[in-house]
C-alpha cells in the first residue's frame, strides 16, 4: 500500500498536465478586479464629460440671454435640463454672477466707479459619484466629482 502511494505522488509531482489550470485560477481574480476597475474608471469618467457638458450648457445660456437683475434661475433650469434624466439627487448646481471692479471680485449690484467694469457668470456643477460595478468603501467612500466654467459677458 505505501508502495502504491509512493509510486501516485511520484507521478503526480512529475506530471504537468492541468498546471496552466492552477496559473489561471490564481491569476483570474486580479485580471477580474483589474476590469472591473477599468470600467468604474471608464463611467466615472464619462459621468465626468456630462457634468462638464451641463455646464457648458449654462454658460451656452448665459451668453445668449444674460441674467437679468441677477436672477440666475434660467441659467440654473438650463444646466438640469442639460443633465436630464442622468441627474441625481446628490447632484449640486451652483451658478454665480460677479463683477471685477479696480480688480476686485464683488457683486455686480454694487457701484463701481472703473469704467472697465467686467461682468462674470461661474457656474459649478458636482456631485458624489457612486460606482456602477464595484464598491469600494475599503479603499475610499465616494469619488468627488466636479466641474465648472466661467465666461466674461462683456
Amino acid at each position: 500500500m505505501a508502495q502504491i502511494l509512493k509510486t501516485f505522488f511520484l507521478k503526480l509531482r512529475a506530471s504537468t498536465a492541468g498546471s496552466s489550470l492552477v496559473e489561471l485560477a490564481m491569476i483570474m481574480p486580479i485580471l477580474l478586479l483589474i476590469l472591473v476597475g477599468t470600467l468604474d474608471m471608464g463611467s466615472m469618467f464619462m459621468r465626468k464629460m456630462e457634468l462638464s457638458n451641463a455646464a457648458k450648457a449654462g454658460i451656452q445660456y448665459a451668453m445668449v440671454r444674460k441674467p437679468v437683475q441677477g436672477d440666475l434661475t434660467n441659467i440654473r433650469n438650463a444646466v438640469r435640463s442639460s443633465l436630464g434624466t442622468s441627474m441625481t439627487p446628490g447632484t449640486e448646481v451652483a451658478v454665480e454672477l460677479y463683477c471685477i471692479c479696480n480688480n476686485v471680485k464683488q457683486l455686480c449690484t454694487t457701484d463701481c466707479t472703473d469704467e472697465n467694469v467686467s461682468a462674470f457668470v461661474n457656474i459649478e456643477v458636482k456631485e458624489d459619484y457612486t460606482t456602477p460595478y464595484f464598491n469600494y468603501d475599503w479603499f475610499i467612500s465616494h469619488f468627488p466629482i466636479r466641474e465648472s466654467a466661467t465666461i466674461k459677458l462683456n
